[in-house]
């Protein structure tokens, strides 16, 4: 009886060190990333660029990967003037970031126009606020996502980018998604891989590219901006 109870103990006793092992880990930053980060003013956890515009954007990063990776995608933007907010969530699980999406937008009454961008299952935040919160958006950017909620009847705007080298993202479900998203919309794919739109670690494999992290990122912000350029402009 003693020995169950002690091999009970070792099998719960890893069992432990495996879920704290999962929920700890996170693909770190390139030490590039991490630099520009350290320019970006920390609020509540969150990573800010504070702009000159009355333009907002969130970026929501992909599961278990640095806020900090995908602060060059943040400089671009405010390099235009604009607000830029990185949330700081929960174990590195961006899928837990709807409500602190929603509360950023709250707290920053003088951003007239808000903007969602999500890599990878960062597209579950944006998607859930889009429908949740409509009216408070002007577009949603998915980076080698797609949609979880049928968002084809809401007013907003929303660009989908993927890359032609991407070997982690489901490439099926992202196709089969595609109707999920809003009438002004556009899909398009461009040089790249998965990992490109953020600038991080990782053990997963992915596809071989010839555009670096940094060309990626730069592609990817100047086809954001093109899109919303109307949005972005117009008076409210």
């Amino acid at each position: 009886m003693k020995r169950g109870k002690k091999m009970l103990l070792y099998i719960l006793s890893v069992f432990a060190i495996v879920i704290l092992c999962v929920l700890f880990y996170y693909n770190r930053a390139f030490p590039e990333a991490s630099q520009i980060a350290e320019s970006m003013q920390k609020i509540e956890n969150d990573y800010y660029f504070k702009g000159s515009t009355e333009v907002g954007f969130i970026i929501f990063s992909g599961a278990k990967v640095d806020e900090k990776a995908y602060s060059y995608i943040a400089k671009l933007l405010y390099e235009e003037g604009h607000t830029v907010v990185i949330p700081k969530v929960l174990f590195h699980m961006s899928a837990t970031g709807t409500n602190r999406g929603l509360e950023i937008i709250e707290e920053n009454p003088q951003i007239k126009k808000w903007f969602l961008i999500g890599h990878s299952l960062g597209g579950l935040p944006i998607s859930r606020i889009a429908a949740q919160q409509p009216d408070k958006l002007q577009g949603i950017a998915f980076l080698a996502s797609y949609m979880i909620t049928d968002l084809s009847k809401i007013d907003v705007s929303a660009i989908r980018i993927t890359a032609n080298n991407d070997k982690i993202m489901n490439s099926k479900r992202m196709e089969e998604h595609l109707d999920y998203l809003p009438e002004n919309s556009l899909s398009i794919e461009i040089d790249g891989n998965h990992k490109g739109f953020g600038a991080y670690d990782s053990l997963s494999r992915d596809g071989e590219t010839r555009s670096s992290w940094k060309q990626q990122q730069e592609e990817s912000v100047r086809l954001i901006l093109d899109f919303f350029d109307n949005q972005i402009n117009k008076d409210l």
